[in-house]
């Protein structure tokens, strides 16, 4: 009765569905492909979190992928915006480079581990930042003495139809972290 009749109105009015989670091996670049569908989501939330990197100061970067071509031409145009838990804030902006920063570099080590929390928005077929991120990260940054949290957001330029995303280290370092990707629901 009633029970089934709420739990198929939320699930119809922006739950959000699990699509991807588990461990990120070894690999300076992590692909995550074919789980944008625009016919069930347009947003997605994605977390990543215990992420441990070779190089101080390094942070997690993305590019869109549509269906296996990488966007990595000049159209990411973004900004970064933070403060330092020294009492200082932090600000960068950027036009026209080949990937999307996530935030503010880190140390990223087994004790200070990078997390990285973002939305991610799909509307195919649009000009003008029609593939967007905004989100947050935090961890500690070795060059302030201090922590650092960043709020974050990037468009992709161009009207590429994005089914995936590839995960790079700034620094072309390895790293590895446990991830969660889920669907909200149209």
């Amino acid at each position: 009765g009633n029970l089934k009749y709420v739990e198929k109105q939320y699930l119809s009015s922006g739950s959000h569905v699990k699509l991807l989670s588990g461990s990120a091996s070894s690999s300076v670049n992590h692909d995550f492909q074919n789980f944008m569908d625009t016919s069930k989501y347009r947003s997605y939330l994605v977390q990543f979190t215990d992420v441990v990197s070779a190089g101080d100061n390094e942070r997690l970067d993305l590019i869109f992928v549509a269906n296996t071509t990488l966007q990595n031409g000049s159209n990411y145009w973004g900004a970064v915006q933070g403060y330092r838990s020294g009492d200082a804030t932090y600000v960068d902006a950027y036009e026209q480079i080949t990937q999307g920063k996530l935030g503010v570099g880190l140390v990223m080590n087994s004790g200070n581990a990078g997390n990285y929390l973002f939305y991610v928005f799909n509307a195919p077929n649009q000009q003008d930042m029609s593939n967007s991120v905004y989100g947050q990260n935090w961890g500690y940054r070795s060059d302030y003495g201090d922590y650092m949290f960043t709020n974050f957001t990037f468009g992709l330029n161009n009207s590429a139809n994005v089914t995936g995303m590839r995960i790079t280290e700034s620094g072309g370092n390895a790293t590895v972290f446990d991830y969660q990707i889920y669907g909200i629901v149209k």
